[in-house]
């Protein structure tokens, strides 16, 4: 049996805190965690709802059914970023469908908007790649709790970022420990000559201190 590759057009999915328009100041691409429900991040993030920003949360592509757990009667939709056994055209996909969505979005906001990228467990990993491929014009890069699985050449990656500041949320929360615990990414980054900001966060619900909020305020100033 042999595999082959077929380019398509599919109908991504993607959901908003906020909506485009003249008074946006900061726009926000939060990309979540692997199988993680879109309503779970968005509940966490829903501090940042104010109306100078714009939050924009990418569902990726490779989009299933997890099954019901008591006491719910069905499942909910989940997604990943990518699949083991097709790196490459995963990421290479979600490269194309984030930048075109960046491009949709920012042309609906006034021009030179700011822009902050959150990545989230894998979600870290996918906005890594997708920001080391892609002309888009970002500020801050924020990694919470973030996980690269070992098929992805970290240092390669972080290496393509631009010569921009990161700011690395570290925590123990779940099956993110001890990956999750940042030293190590922190490491990498500063081997690819990057500015890194470490930041402790507690288990739980993510926080606007740990997203740096005030600091994006500040710098928009």
């Amino acid at each position: 049996m042999q595999p082959h590759t077929f380019s398509t057009t599919r109908t991504a999915r993607y959901y908003s805190l906020g909506e485009p328009g003249p008074a946006i100041q900061h726009i926000w691409f939060c990309l979540h965690g692997h199988d993680q429900p879109i309503a779970e991040l968005a509940a966490q993030l829903a501090p940042l709802d104010t109306p100078e920003r714009l939050l924009i949360l990418p569902e990726a592509l490779a989009r299933h059914n997890q099954p019901a757990t008591p006491p719910d009667t069905s499942g909910i939709t989940v997604s990943a970023w990518f699949a083991m056994d097709a790196l490459e055209p995963d990421l290479n996909d979600l490269t194309h469908y984030l930048n075109s969505l960046a491009d949709q979005v920012r042309s609906a906001c006034p021009p030179q908007t700011p822009v902050t990228v959150l990545g989230y467990g894998h979600g870290a990993a996918a906005a890594c790649r997708w920001l080391a491929t892609s002309p888009i014009v970002y500020e801050r890069l924020v990694l919470y709790a973030a996980i690269f699985p070992p098929e992805i050449n970290r240092r390669a990656t972080l290496a393509a970022l631009p010569r921009l500041p990161v700011e690395v949320v570290s925590t123990t929360a779940d099956i993110y420990t001890p990956e999750a615990a940042g030293e190590g990414l922190v490491q990498d980054l500063r081997d690819a000559g990057l500015t890194v900001y470490l930041r402790h966060a507690a288990p739980g619900p993510i926080t606007l201190a740990a997203l740096g909020a005030g600091a994006e305020a500040a710098s928009s100033s």
